[in-house]
C-alpha cells in the first residue's frame, strides 16, 4: 500500500518509519529545497493525494489547512489528522478544518503519546486512530501496526481530538506544579486528579467518550510528556513557576475555554493557567484555587 504524509518535519518522518516498518510504501510531502532523509519525498504536494489512498497530515495545527489547500485530497482520499486537535485561528477540530477545505469525506485522527526521537531511533509504541469510518480505521491500522508500533482503534472522532488538545493543557499545568516553589507531591497529585475530572466535563459536554481520556490519547499521551522534562508544555509550565512567560499551549487553552464556556463548562484550572499565562502571580491563583468552596468530588 502506498501512504501519504503531509510534512516532512520529524513526525512524519517518524510515521514514514512506522508505515515502512509495517511493509508498506510512504510518501512524505515536504516544503522547501532540502528532502526527508532516506524515505522517498515529493515537493509537489498533490502527488501523494494522487499516489497514495490514504494520507495522514502531521504537521502543526496552524498549517494543516494550508496542508490541505496545496495538496488538494478528492473523493477517494482517506485523511488522518496526526496533528493536535484545535486549529489556534478559529478554535475547529482538525477533522472539520480538513473537511472544509478539500472533497475528501471520510476522515479519522490520530492520537497517543508520539515520543519522536524513540520512533526514530526503532523505540516501541502505541496509538490510537479515531474515525466513524470503519475503512479509515483498517487502512489506518494496516498502514502502521507492526512489532514497533501498536495502533488501536476508536469511533470516538471527537474525543480524540478534545483529548489530544487537553493534554498540552495538563502537561503545561503539571510542569507548573512540579516545579512552583513549595509545591510538593501532594500539589502535583491533586493537579493531576482535578485536571483530569476538568477533561472528563468536557468530554461529556461534548457527547465524546470520556473512556477516551483514560486511553492512549489522554493518560497515555499524558504520561509521556510529563516522563520527558524537555516536553515544550511541560517547560511551559516550569517557566510560569519560576515567573516567566515562554511557548506554550496558549491557543488551545483559549480555544477550549471558548468552547467550554458556550457548554457552561467549569474550567478551574485551565482558567487559572490562561491567567498566569497573561501575567498572573502563580501563588496568587493557586492561593485562590484553594480558597474555592468545598464541594463533591466528580
Amino acid at each position: 500500500m502506498n501512504v501519504g504524509i503531509l510534512g516532512g518535519g520529524q513526525w512524519g518522518q517518524a510515521l514514514g518509519r512506522l508505515v515502512k516498518k509495517a511493509g508498506h510504501s510512504p510518501l512524505i510531502a515536504y516544503e522547501g529545497k532540502r528532502p526527508p532523509h532516506v524515505l522517498p519525498s515529493t515537493n509537489k504536494p498533490p502527488e501523494v493525494c494522487e499516489q497514495c489512498d490514504l494520507i495522514f497530515v502531521a504537521t502543526s495545527a496552524n498549517m494543516t489547512r494550508q496542508a490541505i489547500q496545496k495538496a488538494r485530497p478528492g473523493p477517494h482520499n482517506r485523511i488522518v489528522v496526526a496533528g493536535r486537535g484545535i486549529e489556534p485561528a478559529t478554535g475547529k477540530w482538525m477533522s472539520n478544518v480538513v473537511q472544509e477545505e478539500c472533497d475528501a469525506i471520510r476522515v479519522g485522527a490520530l492520537g497517543g503519546p508520539a515520543p519522536v526521537q524513540e520512533i526514530l531511533n526503532g523505540g516501541l509504541c502505541a496509538g490510537v486512530v479515531a474515525s466513524p469510518f470503519e475503512e479509515v480505521r483498517r487502512l489506518a491500522t494496516d498502514a502502521l501496526h507492526s512489532t514497533r508500533f501498536r495502533l488501536y482503534e476508536s469511533n470516538d472522532l471527537l474525543g480524540v481530538q478534545l483529548t489530544s488538545a487537553f493534554v498540552p493543557v495538563m502537561a503545561c499545568l503539571l510542569g507548573l506544579a512540579s516545579n512552583l516553589r513549595g509545591a510538593g507531591v501532594g500539589m502535583h497529585a491533586m493537579v493531576l486528579a482535578r485536571g483530569m475530572a476538568e477533561g472528563g466535563r468536557l468530554a461529556r459536554a461534548f457527547e465524546a467518550d470520556e473512556a477516551t481520556l483514560w486511553g492512549l490519547a489522554g493518560i497515555g499521551d499524558l504520561i509521556s510528556a510529563q516522563a520527558k522534562p524537555t516536553n515544550p508544555y511541560f517547560q511551559a509550565g516550569k517557566a510560569l513557576a519560576a515567573g516567566s512567560v515562554i511557548d506554550g499551549p496558549w491557543h488551545m487553552v483559549s480555544a477550549i475555554l471558548e468552547r467550554a464556556s458556550h457548554k457552561e463548562v467549569e474550567l478551574p484550572l485551565t482558567l487559572g493557567l490562561q491567567h498566569m499565562s497573561k501575567g498572573a502571580d502563580p501563588i496568587d491563583i493557586v492561593q485562590q484555587l484553594m480558597s474555592r468552596s468545598a464541594t463533591i468530588e466528580h
